[in-house]
């Protein structure tokens, strides 16, 4: 196995940043791209339902990209170290965790999906709509989980460049399959649903050779055989990730369910759009601190300082310059945005009039979730946790059941930037705890 030393170069960090934002953009697509078609076909009921029902697909999403992540931190700590077996284990013993996630979570979702969805918003209107996407969803769930799993270990591989060419052929595969199925076959949800497992499957398919045919890497039997320290290695480090990506969901969840009590169904697809959007800004900006993953955890591991302060500050600068011009982008686009998504005129209206909330959130977003995606990376699970969980558990829950008690439904546009504000602030106390703890050759 090569022990090259990949944070040293200004390069590298290039070479990892940037195909890790454009495929992280591409792969929330996905929804957006089932978003545009339903929205088209289906109008506000349609927008709203799939809305609704995402939480449940975000699940899979989440648990599988934590789990790949934890490999991944595994994985290129253990090259940093010089040490090849670790690294083999980890990847051998992240694919089993997957196939057990998938089994898991295909049967267990798929059994309860029908009492989850009217518990999360899904009313007498919605419910048939949201149930007929879940159904699918869930059926094909193990396809999303190799796919959104495999991604990150192929990236700590090195194969940045091959992991941004399996997600464009997946979104493009996914473009296709939602025409014809939407369009085309007037399947409706399921077709949506349909169409995105199919082009997640052909992801994960594309992404396993990149993996297990990496030139140095020998597969051996043992790699695969589960060893308990490795998997609790494993499982530690996916904390933060898994808590970074529910955190969107359940925002999405309870937010949800504010803007049906305060808006009805109207209220619930002007949320739709928002979502759409931000779920654009949200993979941009954190595709830089899941980009540097593989890098800052390589420095970590060989104990280089300095590079993990490089990255650091070059991380921490490119994530709130993309933050500001996606804030900039959908301001300036704020009246086009929502009748992209085929909302209705008084919903696009609605939805335009409340683009400055995101506007807004979108800097101290991009500080939170870059210092979360550090904190994993640089062997901090315990804070990236405190930040990854705060947001969805504490600050955002506090925010929107309080400030629409005095602005109604615009005060729960408003609870975003007020939680996200919060919660940058305790990101920047733990950075600076995390700053007093390392090695003084840091600076």
């Amino acid at each position: 196995m090569q022990n090259d030393r990949p944070a040293a170069s200004r390069g590298q960090f290039w070479r990892y940043a940037l195909p890790s934002m454009f495929s992280q953009l591409l792969n929330s697509c996905f929804i957006i791209v089932d978003g545009l078609f339903i929205g088209q076909n289906l109008g506000d009921a349609g927008l709203a339902a799939i809305n609704v029902a995402w939480p449940i697909v975000a699940v899979i999403q989440s648990v599988s990209l934590a789990v790949g992540t934890g490999g991944a931190v595994r994985l290129a700590t253990a090259r940093g170290r010089g040490d090849e077996t670790e690294a083999l284990a980890a990847r051998g013993n992240t694919l089993v965790l997957l196939a057990v996630c998938a089994a898991a979570l295909e049967v267990g979702l798929g059994l309860t999906y029908p009492r989850i969805l009217p518990l999360i918003g899904a009313n007498a209107e919605l419910y048939p709509l949201a149930a007929a996407y879940s159904r699918v969803a869930c059926l094909l769930s193990p396809l999303q989980v190799f796919s959104c799993g495999l991604l990150p270990l192929v990236r700590s591989a090195g194969r940045t460049v091959g992991a941004m060419t399996v997600t464009v052929g997946g979104l493009l595969g996914n473009i296709f399959l939602d025409w014809l199925f939407i369009q085309r076959f007037q399947w409706g949800l399921p077709g949506a649903a349909l169409a995105t497992g199919l082009s997640q499957g052909l992801c994960a398919l594309a992404a396993l050779p990149l993996l297990l045919a990496h030139r140095g890497w020998p597969l051996r039997l043992r790699q695969f055989v589960p060893a308990r320290r490795m998997v609790r290695g494993i499982l530690h480090s996916a904390v933060a990730p898994f808590g970074l990506s529910i955190s969107t969901s359940a925002i999405l969840l309870v937010t949800n369910l504010q803007a049906l009590r305060h808006g009805g169904t109207r209220g619930v697809a002007v949320y739709a759009v928002l979502s759409y959007v931000l779920g654009s800004v949200i993979p941009l900006v954190g595709g830089v601190g899941d980009g540097l993953q593989p890098l800052v955890s390589f420095a970590r591991g060989a104990g280089d300082w300095h590079a993990l302060a490089r990255l650091r500050r070059a991380g921490a600068a490119l994530a709130l310059g993309v933050a500001l011009a996606c804030g900039a982008a959908c301001w300036g686009l704020r009246s086009q945005l929502p009748l992209l998504f085929g909302a209705s005129e008084l919903a696009a209206a609605q939805g335009a009039a409340a683009m400055w909330t995101l506007v807004l959130a979108c800097p101290f977003m991009a500080l939170a979730r870059f210092c979360c995606s550090y904190f994993c990376a640089a062997g901090e699970p315990v804070a990236g946790a405190v930040i990854a969980f705060g947001e969805p558990l504490a600050a955002q829950p506090l925010f929107l059941f309080t400030l629409p008690l005095v602005w109604g439904l615009e005060g729960v546009w408003i609870a975003y930037p007020a939680a996200v504000m919060l919660t940058a602030a305790a990101a920047l106390v733990l950075m600076r705890r995390h700053l007093a703890l390392l090695p003084r050759q840091d600076g």
